[in-house]
């Protein structure tokens, strides 16, 4: 009787161990798949813009620009409170802005204005104070994303990105398109950092570093704008090479998610199996 309390004990243990891991695992891989889909939703939903929309939104989107200057840039990380409004945005304060999509790092997230709490843990945020990410020589626009998060590899891999790799923002029909010209380290409260630089066009990402907590400093990869005509989103995207770090982890993230499902299961048909039996 004894032997058998400690095998149902031994059971639960393993179903307790496993499961921890599992939840985690089974985030990743189900919010990679949602953004993706999430994507291809945002697409469609832009499409159905009528033109009075659009231009009403992108009117107030040049006043917003406009009225940048000698704004304070304040770190979103560092704040657990940071909350910002956005007038034309009162009606619709979690709606999505704009999607980013980096091939080389596998990223395809929702761009949501105001990098709150609430924000970062659905996707990436512009910061309030930065232009918003829209194009325009003499802008800089910066987003912002986790060092990875419980439930999502976020900006994890931001620090593989190198000179060259490209960066595209989708809104409203269009697509802009970035490269990255370089990265630095700099420190939460250097918001001079990410001014605006004359004569140029700029999209700047900012996240944690390093990636393992406490994380003091804060990687940016500033990357310039293509001049070239902006792309309709519908057309077919470009085939581009993944960062062969970011493709090993995906792997690794696929398949222990595979390998956990099945000792789960695996775990659990034993235990039932055991409560079954009779004495």
């Amino acid at each position: 009787m004894k032997n058998r309390k400690l095998r149902l004990i031994g059971y639960l243990f393993m179903l307790i161990g496993i499961s921890l891991p599992l939840y985690t695992f089974t985030n990743l891989v189900y919010n990679d798949y949602k953004s993706k889909s999430m994507y291809e939703d945002f697409k469609k939903s832009q499409s159905n813009i009528s033109e009075e929309e659009l231009n009403k939104l992108e009117e107030e989107i040049k006043n917003y620009n406009k009225n940048l200057k000698n704004t304070t840039i304040v770190d979103p990380f560092s704040n657990n409170e940071y909350k910002t409004v956005y007038e034309f945005k009162k009606d619709d304060p979690h709606g999505v802005f704009a999607y980013i999509r980096i091939p080389a790092i596998n990223v395809y997230k929702p761009i949501r204005l105001d990098a709150s709490y609430e924000h970062l843990d659905k996707g990436v945020a512009h910061i309030d104070g930065t232009a918003l990410p829209t194009g325009g020589v003499g802008n800089r626009s910066v987003i912002a994303g986790h060092r990875g998060w419980y439930k999502d590899v976020m900006f994890l891999n931001l620090g593989d990105l190198k000179k060259g790799d490209k960066v595209y923002i989708e809104r409203a029909g269009k697509t802009l398109t970035y490269v990255v010209t370089d990265t630095e380290i700099i420190k939460p409260y250097e918001g001079e950092k990410l001014f605006p630089i004359a004569n140029r066009d700029m999209l700047t990402l900012l996240t944690c570093d390093p990636a393992t907590p406490p994380s003091p400093y804060r990687l940016l990869v500033n990357c310039d704008r293509l001049e070239e005509k902006t792309e309709k989103t519908n057309t077919s995207e470009t085939k581009e090479e993944v960062n062969k770090n970011v493709k090993q982890i995906s792997m690794f993230i696929y398949g222990g998610t595979g390998l956990l499902w099945i000792v789960f299961l695996f775990t659990g048909y034993k235990l039932i199996r055991f409560i079954s039996k009779k004495n």
